[in-house]
């Protein structure tokens, strides 16, 4: 009787701890991108390929992928919490998009923020890389908007 007591114990203890492991690192990401031009605003056909959305699965340490269907885009990003909250974003162009995308601010393939307040504004160019001290203006595809919630 004690050791099935003591085996019943330790089943449930052990539950418990992967359970709470399991659900501890989980947060909400609201996205939007908006992809409007001037020449679409001149037109009046604003909001035509804006995209937005929730990502409700993802998890510390972990890559969390969005796909932004209209635009051909895939966004990653990374959060790590080693005392604050470190966001590494990468954007990946698909077919109908040409090899030179997608970077962000100065020719970056990477942006990395510390989250200070929960939306981070980041805008996608398509163009090239910088090398070393090389200045780059690339063309903008769009301005994403990150919203993170639920932070644990």
């Amino acid at each position: 009787m004690p050791l099935r007591l003591a085996l019943s114990f330790v089943i449930v203890a052990t539950g418990l701890v992967l359970s709470t492991h399991a659900f501890a690192g989980d947060f909400t990401v609201s996205y939007a991108f908006d992809s409007t031009t001037r020449a679409d605003v001149a037109r009046g056909a604003m909001g035509a390929s804006n995209e937005e959305g929730i990502a409700k699965e993802c998890q510390y340490e972990r890559r969390c992928a969005i796909k932004l269907t209209k635009s051909d885009l895939t966004i990653s990003l990374n959060v790590e919490r080693s005392g604050s909250y470190k966001v590494m974003v990468f954007a990946d162009g698909g077919r109908s998009l040409s090899d030179g995308c997608c970077y962000f601010s100065g020719g970056d393939r990477l942006a990395e923020r510390v989250l200070t307040e929960p939306l981070l504004r980041l805008w996608i160019y398509e163009g090239q890389a910088r090398k070393r001290n090389e200045y780059v203006e690339n063309i903008p595809l769009g301005l994403l908007y990150l919203q993170f919630s639920d932070l644990k």
